[in-house]
């Protein structure tokens, strides 16, 4: 078989060939045309979403769940021993992703029912694609991980209605409900795979962290997702905020972080935990205070939490599981200083110098953009390249 016709198989042979680009792709893409909207560049936007929603969904529902995809239907085939779809199924999932995320930037233009059904269809096919590993192998462990997905999806399909006037409750809570799932899902799995990778790498560093962090910081993100559903009150957010704060940023320190920073490619890892506990305590000090709006606190979710740990998981799986070395280049570097002065621009300096605020979010955009663009430069041949065998 030639490289060009053997290519495709290749490219369908493993989730994270598949939604790790897609991921990357439309992180600038949407970023990339959110900015374009939001400074009076352009004003073309046929969605029935508004451009703020548009923006939010797409980041949520579009981006975030094709990591989260990638990175299942490569890690659960290591934790069960089964296969998850690849092949033509493994294509499929990728083209209805695709037609989701234009079904949402045309839903405008198609009837009204069309976008839930193609973007809303997508996570339950892709649960479906774990299920019967975690099943079959009896990994109770993990059994969570579909619940969480299914309820994600809901809010998903949720958010459409509630932008079509369907649904009596305003989209933006449906949103942080989702980020806090995203959150939820972080505190979980990161919570397993930074300690566990810190100590394969260095056995030497001694950590302890009490098993009770885990379901305490659990409890206190769901239920601060339950809070903003049901839009409790600011003493609530803050209250409920400020514990989950707490307990993470105890687990973040307990990780000893600081002690690997001559590591980018996991010293990321624990950068991105520890906007976590940051983005709860700012989200606790600006409910107390109303001094400004939480959504500082959100972005601190999601640029710096989720946009460090998406580049650094998808770093190190790509490499790991292509048969390349996980060694520290320097243009992995560059890509995780970017995104963390991205999150910084966004979450930190608009509230030291408000006054330049417009400036600081174009270079916030611009910072995410060129960290996303590189992971593609660096890592997309890589995709199409067969696992190196040594």
């Amino acid at each position: 078989m030639t490289q060009s016709s053997s290519q495709p198989v290749v490219l369908f042979s493993a989730g994270y060939r598949v939604f790790f680009p897609l991921a990357a792709l439309s992180a600038v893409l949407i970023l990339g045309y959110w900015v374009f909207l939001v400074t009076g560049v352009g004003d073309y936007l046929p969605s029935r979403f508004a451009p703020a929603s548009w923006h939010q969904h797409e980041m949520i529902f579009g981006t975030v769940v094709a990591v989260i995809v990638g990175f299942l239907y490569t890690a659960v085939p290591n934790w069960t021993g089964r296969p998850t779809p690849t092949g033509a199924a493994l294509a499929g999932l990728g083209l209805i992703w695709i037609l989701g995320r234009l079904s949402v930037f045309f839903s405008d233009l198609l009837p009204l029912w069309l976008p839930v059904i193609v973007d809303g269809i997508f996570l339950p096919l892709a649960i479906w694609g774990i299920v019967s590993a975690l099943l079959g192998s009896k990994n109770k462990r993990n059994y969570f991980l579909p619940v969480v997905l299914l309820l994600f999806a809901a809010l998903n399909i949720a958010s459409h209605l509630a932008a079509y006037d369907m649904l009596a409750i305003d989209v933006k809570q449906i949103f942080l409900a989702a980020v806090l799932f995203i959150v939820f899902l972080m505190n979980v799995i990161g919570g397993r795979i930074i300690p566990n990778f810190t100590k394969g790498k260095y056995p030497a560093l001694t950590t302890s962290t009490p098993a009770i962090l885990l379901p305490l910081s659990a409890l206190s993100i769901f239920g601060l997702a339950v809070a903003f559903l049901f839009s409790a009150g600011d003493m609530i957010i803050g209250s409920i905020s400020a514990f989950a704060g707490v307990v993470t940023l105890a687990r973040s320190l307990s990780w000893k972080g600081w002690k690997v920073a001559h590591d980018p490619l996991l010293f990321i890892l624990h950068m991105g935990y520890f906007w976590i506990p940051l983005g709860f305590l700012l989200m606790a000090y600006f409910s107390f205070t109303g001094d400004a709006p939480i959504s500082y606190a959100v972005h601190a979710f999601t640029v710096g939490a989720v946009g460090s740990l998406t580049l650094g998981v998808m770093s190190r799986a790509t490499l790991g599981h292509s048969g390349l070395p996980l060694n520290n280049e320097k243009i992995l570097t560059i890509i995780f200083l970017c995104i963390n002065l991205a999150a910084v621009s966004r979450v930190i300096l608009p509230l030291i110098l408000p006054d330049s605020y417009a400036g600081i979010l174009d270079s916030a955009g611009g910072l995410w953009i060129v960290a996303y663009g590189l992971f593609l430069v660096r890592f997309l041949s890589t995709f199409f390249q067969p696992k190196k065998l040594f």
